[in-house]
C-alpha cells in the first residue's frame, strides 16, 4: 500500500505496520500528539505514555473521556496499548533513518486509520454485532534543519546629556573690564607728578 505522503525533495525514512489489533480512534489521537515533533522527544513521550505515566490529549474522539489535570483541564486518557504500537513503528523508522546516515530527524508524516472490518457476532449466542476491526500506522521521518542561533538583542544604552562646560574666560574678561585702568604716565610728565606728590 502506498504512503499518504507527498515527497518534498528531502531525505526520508519510513515505517509502516498493518492489521493492528487496537482502536483506530486511540491510535489517531496518539499520532496527533507527536505529529511534527522531533524524533527524540517523541520517543521519550511515547515511552512514558506506554507505561501510563503520560496522559494523551484527545481532541476529536473524546465523547466519554474525562478531564485530566495533567493536560490543564482538557479531555484525555491513557491508551497504553495504542501508544506501544505507535512507539514500535517510530523506533523502526528511527532505526531506518540511522541506517541511512541521517542526522537529527523530525516526524514529517504520521497517520493511523481503520483498515479492515471482519463481521462477527457477539459470543454466547447474543444477536449483537461485534465486528473485529484492524488498523494501520505509517510514519515518515525527514531531516530536521538546524536552527540558527538567535542573536541576543543588546539593551540600548541610555546616553546621559553632556554637561556643558562653561569656560571662565568670559567671567575673567568681565572682571578685567570692571577693574579701573591704571593711568600711564609718560616720561615728560613724570617730574611734575613726583613734585605734586611731594607737596601732598
Amino acid at each position: 500500500m502506498e504512503y499518504a505522503y507527498i515527497e518534498k525533495g528531502k531525505r526520508t525514512a519510513r515505517s509502516r505496520i498493518s492489521s493492528v489489533n487496537a482502536s483506530f480512534k486511540d491510535l489517531c489521537e496518539v499520532c496527533r500528539n507527536v505529529r511534527g515533533k522531533d524524533t527524540e522527544w517523541a520517543l521519550e513521550f511515547l515511552g512514558r505514555a506506554a507505561e501510563g505515566k503520560q496522559a494523551i490529549y484527545f481532541a476529536r474522539h473524546c465523547k466519554q473521556k474525562g478531564h485530566r489535570r495533567e493536560l490543564g483541564g482538557k479531555k484525555g486518557g491513557f491508551p497504553k496499548k495504542s501508544a506501544k504500537f505507535v512507539l514500535g513503528v517510530l523506533e523502526n523508522a528511527h532505526a531506518n533513518a540511522t541506517k541511512l546516515g541521517m542526522g537529527m530527524t523530525k516526524i514529517a508524516h504520521i497517520i493511523a486509520n481503520k483498515q479492515d472490518v471482519y463481521p462477527r457476532m457477539s459470543p454466547k449466542g447474543r444477536r449483537i454485532v461485534h465486528n473485529y476491526e484492524t488498523a494501520f500506522i505509517e510514519i515518515v521521518l525527514e531531516e530536521a534543519q538546524k536552527k540558527a542561533p538567535k542573536m541576543e538583542k543588546k539593551a540600548p544604552v541610555k546616553q546621559t546629556p553632556a554637561v556643558k562646560q562653561v569656560s571662565s574666560a568670559p567671567a575673567a574678561k568681565a572682571t578685567e573690564a570692571k577693574k579701573p585702568e591704571a593711568k600711564q604716565i609718560s616720561a615728560t610728565q613724570a617730574p611734575a607728578a613726583i613734585a605734586g606728590a611731594a607737596k601732598q
